[in-house]
């Protein structure tokens, strides 16, 4: 252990602060849990620094921000952010437990905007099982060591918090029609390029979610820029690396059929004789090079 950081544990709080910053994109200031008592309460200078991006796994408690306050309970997100006059408090007679990850840096405010913590938002619902902000907070304070390595860890690891908080933040559906940060051909050549390295495994939702965007938008310019959605073209790719290990190698039909991502080599070699005009078995007759 050493000065750059600051464990500190009781039976009803754990938290570790980290007092020098090793990045200026993104990082972890500090995180911890609390199990509040009753009467508990918190009030934050207007200038203190960071996102502190809470997770209430358990009771009930108030958040006030800029004079306003409001009721939160199990299962909700809340944030307090530079600048706000902010403070919160633990439920008299159902105090609230919660985990948080206090961050920083100059990609913090996208992530927090990413997860619905616009301005003049900050609580939301909780779409995600609480429990997996947790487990991700305690790992974090179950490895306080300074090293590079943990460095990167924790990075990670604040990486996945806010994935998960983004993540909550889709599942209410309410995100379809917000400003999105890129030009739509980014985001197109994005879907391409996952599409083309992982057509075995990739479902279009999988692809919405890597790129960032919702399923619905990605539909509505990738066929604007395509011509096809992109579930044609996910088919195209799978039949297209058939096509190739159909004359490149011996595999049998059913096992290209499985290495191309079709459970049912039934399904495969009719989708396969609907695009190419010939059958799997055909097709390589025709196409395969002699052997010498």
């Amino acid at each position: 252990m050493t000065d750059d950081i600051m464990p500190i544990e009781t039976n009803k709080y754990r938290c570790i602060v980290y007092q020098k910053h090793f990045a200026e994109d993104l990082y972890l200031m500090f995180c911890g849990v609390e199990h509040c008592q009753v009467g508990h309460s918190f009030v934050a200078e207007t200038d203190r620094p960071g996102y502190h991006l809470h997770v209430v796994l358990k009771g009930k408690g108030f958040l006030r921000v800029n004079g306003v306050e409001n009721a939160l309970h199990f299962g909700q997100i809340f944030i307090t952010k530079p600048g706000e006059e902010t403070s919160f408090k633990a439920d008299p007679e159902d105090p609230w437990v919660y985990c948080w990850m206090t961050f920083d840096g100059t990609r913090a405010k996208r992530y927090v905007d990413e997860a619905g913590f616009t301005d003049g938002v900050n609580y939301l619902d909780c779409n995600i099982d609480p429990q997996h902000f947790y487990s991700l907070v305690t790992r974090v304070l179950d490895w306080p060591e300074v090293s590079p390595a943990n460095l990167l860890f924790r990075t990670g690891v604040l990486l996945e918090y806010l994935s998960l908080a983004i993540e909550s933040y889709y599942k209410t559906g309410k995100n379809a029609r917000r400003t999105h940060e890129y030009p739509t051909d980014m985001y197109v050549k994005y879907a391409v390029d996952f599409i083309r390295e992982n057509s075995a495994t990739a479902r279009i939702g999988d692809v919405a979610r890597y790129i960032g965007i919702h399923r619905s938008y990605l539909t509505s310019i990738f066929r604007a820029k395509m011509g096809i959605s992109p579930q044609e073209y996910l088919m195209q790719c799978k039949l297209k690396r058939a096509a190739e290990l159909l004359t490149e190698t011996d595999y049998p039909v059913q096992e290209v059929s499985r290495l191309v991502g079709y459970d049912n080599p039934l399904t495969f070699s009719k989708t396969f004789k609907n695009f190419y005009g010939l059958s799997p078995k055909n097709y390589r007759n025709k196409h395969k090079a002699p052997t010498e």
